[in-house]
């Protein structure tokens, strides 16, 4: 077992080859409150850089540790007051990026753009894809498929921003659209290109997308709009279709709630989505619209 260092959590910041990009304020309130029951189950990974040290592996719980530090010093002074356990290592760019890449795929919480920015960041460091597909343990074609994601989603990275819950705000409104909406757009092209749908450019699909949606559409709402193209892929044919139903949807007025139902009432609601070839959301808005018309 490798030798633990107690680190002052100010010495500590995410590393420059970290593959993580997108932290959930709600994930990381949960983990606080994890660490705070039952302590640091895993220490972090770190490397020596730029005068402190970069966290390779353990991004969201250093968050965490400095959430408890704002709002709970005493849980802090209690577990951290001597300093945070650490895995100090020497590595370079590569193994520190195989490294936080590894730990998070395995983990499974990484969004399709981190995976494929850190795979693309593999292949800058002159790694194969096959030596790549070794180390990191993923397939060769999982590898292909989400490069490619992250080279589409590049290409519109300055009208993307950072996945909110809810409608755009009003300041964004003409200029940003959620990455990880987009992302269910382009993945949603590829699928129906693979299947063989013929004439469609998913390039051009994903930009056109972002550009006409963007201070339109939520995240949700991107999502459901993948959903309605995976049903009907001539809309990534017609531009005038798809830019009408950009705005249909836009109009609907989607809010995203976080709601509690029950187990038996969502295998219902799974069955009669599957039976009217709707997406969930879909499914519970049209049961919810006929039960209150009925009222």
């Amino acid at each position: 077992m490798e030798q633990l260092t107690l680190l002052p959590v100010e010495q500590l910041q995410p590393s420059s080859v970290n593959v993580r990009l997108h932290v959930s304020e709600e994930a990381v309130r949960k983990l606080a409150e994890d660490i705070a029951a039952r302590g640091l189950l895993h220490p972090l990974i770190v490397r020596p850089e730029g005068g402190a040290y970069g966290v390779v592996c353990g991004r969201m719980r250093l968050e965490a540790i400095r959430l408890l530090q704002r709002e709970r010093p005493e849980v802090f002074s209690r577990l951290f007051g001597r300093g945070v356990p650490c895995q100090v290592r020497e590595l370079d760019d590569r193994e520190a990026l195989e490294l936080s890449l590894a730990e998070n795929i395995r983990q499974n919480t990484l969004t399709p753009e981190e995976v494929g920015r850190g795979l693309a960041r593999l292949y800058e460091l002159g790694l194969p894809e096959e030596e790549i597909a070794r180390r990191v343990l993923v397939e060769v074609d999982t590898i292909r498929r989400a490069v490619r994601l992250y080279s589409r989603l590049s290409a519109v990275m300055s009208l993307t921003a950072e996945s909110k819950p809810g409608r755009p705000p009003l300041r964004e409104q003409r200029r940003r659209i959620s990455r990880s909406g987009l992302s269910s757009v382009a993945r949603a092209v590829e699928q129906l290109q693979t299947q063989g749908e013929g004439g469609i450019k998913p390039d051009e699909v994903v930009r056109k997308v972002a550009e006409w949606g963007k201070g339109k559409l939520s995240t949700g709402e991107l999502r459901l709009l993948a959903e309605r193209l995976k049903r009907d892929a001539s809309l990534l044919r017609d531009e005038e279709r798809l830019k009408n139903l950009i705005e249909e949807i836009s109009r609907e007025g989607y809010v995203e709630r976080v709601v509690l139902l029950k187990r038996s009432l969502i295998g219902k609601l799974e069955e009669l989505a599957k039976r009217e070839g709707l997406s969930f959301d879909e499914e519970l808005n049209r049961v919810v619209e006929k039960a209150l018309a009925a009222l």
